[in-house]
């Protein structure tokens, strides 16, 4: 473990994404996607959250594909530090969004009762994880139950970083 703080922990990440290689991502995307195949919680989710993928972050649209019996829903960053998730079934619907996000529009239909949420996460401590410090997903979950699975790249996790009062751990990190 390397004991830093969140925005030590942001500037590594930055600089560990410059090196990672697309045959990185991907092999990361395949050890995410094979866990996920067996993983009671997710297969068992008919309701799921997920992310679209940004900068270097594991890309997981191909679940939409593999599992058309499951709706999925994408964030929206709303005012005041609000997220929503947002039923999407074409990606061509997604516009550009609050911080160059691809994010559904504001027409599409809210789900507050999402069963399984895959979150992306810079960096992780533990069960806890480190996003780009907004802090649109700590303030979203805490109204919202649904299991929580952080997905990050394997130099990021388990960083040894305090947390805040106010941070909402995952159920597991991946």
């Amino acid at each position: 473990m390397i004991f830093v703080d969140k925005t030590q922990a942001r500037r590594l990440a930055k600089d560990l994404k410059k090196v990672i290689t697309d045959a990185d991502i991907l092999n990361r995307q395949k050890e995410i996607l094979t866990f996920l195949m067996t993983y009671e919680p997710f297969l068992n989710a008919e309701k799921v959250g997920l992310y679209y993928p940004i900068e270097n972050e594991v890309n997981l649209l191909i679940l939409i594909h593999l599992y058309p019996n499951k709706t999925f829903y994408f964030p929206k960053t709303e005012k005041d530090k609000k997220l929503t998730f947002r039923v999407v079934s074409d990606f061509s619907k997604l516009i550009k969004g609050k911080f160059g996000l691809k994010e559904p529009d504001k027409n599409a239909p809210i789900e507050d009762n999402i069963d399984c949420y895959l979150v992306p996460c810079v960096a992780t401590s533990g069960l806890y994880r480190i996003g780009h410090g907004a802090g649109f997903y700590d303030n979203y979950f805490q109204d919202h139950k649904g299991h929580k699975i952080g997905i990050v790249h394997k130099l990021l996790k388990d960083l040894d970083v305090e947390m805040n009062e106010f941070d909402i751990p995952m159920d597991i990190i991946i």
